[in-house]
């Protein structure tokens, strides 16, 4: 019978994952200080950083400039809010709030910035064929041209004779 309660028990335990970005330089012994800091909240795992490029604005900092952002992915055993988690974090490693951010995995902020893991951006002017369909079709001259036809096709298809809806005349 206890075993039965134990193994419910056991999947009943839920993980709370969140993910927390850190903008400019880390300090020193940052993960060390975060992994100690969220031992509060039982750390089940907490990954290794992932650093985003330099970046004029970064998305979830748009207040810095030119700088680069670390995000950390975290799982817990306690529940907590973003909110108190990001304050926490800051007390503990000593960061200023405006330089984190912690959010849960599947909000609409983290769903616009996801990027497929094989993926890399590839800047279309350096290619010989930039990609896309040739426009000069579409613009310019060519464009009026085609424009002036379609207009005399819908004018010779509106054209209709007044008098031949009017009562012939016994």
């Amino acid at each position: 019978m206890e075993t039965r309660f134990q193994e419910i028990l056991n999947e009943s335990k839920r993980v709370y994952e969140f993910k927390i970005g850190i903008a400019g330089e880390l300090p020193e012994q940052c993960e060390t200080d975060i992994k100690t800091c969220l031992a509060k909240y039982s750390v089940v795992s907490l990954s290794a950083p992932k650093k985003t490029p330099i970046q004029e604005r970064p998305l979830d900092f748009p207040q810095l400039e030119n700088t680069e952002v670390h995000y950390y992915t975290v799982e817990l055993n306690y529940p907590t809010t973003p909110d108190v988690l990001q304050e926490y974090i800051g007390d503990c490693c000593g960061i200023d709030q405006s330089h984190i951010i912690v959010r849960r995995p599947g909000e609409m902020q983290e769903q616009y910035q996801e990027m497929p893991e094989d993926t890399t951006y590839e800047t279309k002017l350096t290619q010989e064929d930039m990609g896309g369909n040739d426009a000069q079709q579409s613009v310019g001259d060519n464009r009026v041209m085609d424009l002036l036809k379609e207009l005399e096709v819908a004018r010779k298809e509106r054209e209709h004779d007044p008098s031949a809806a009017a009562p012939e005349a016994n």
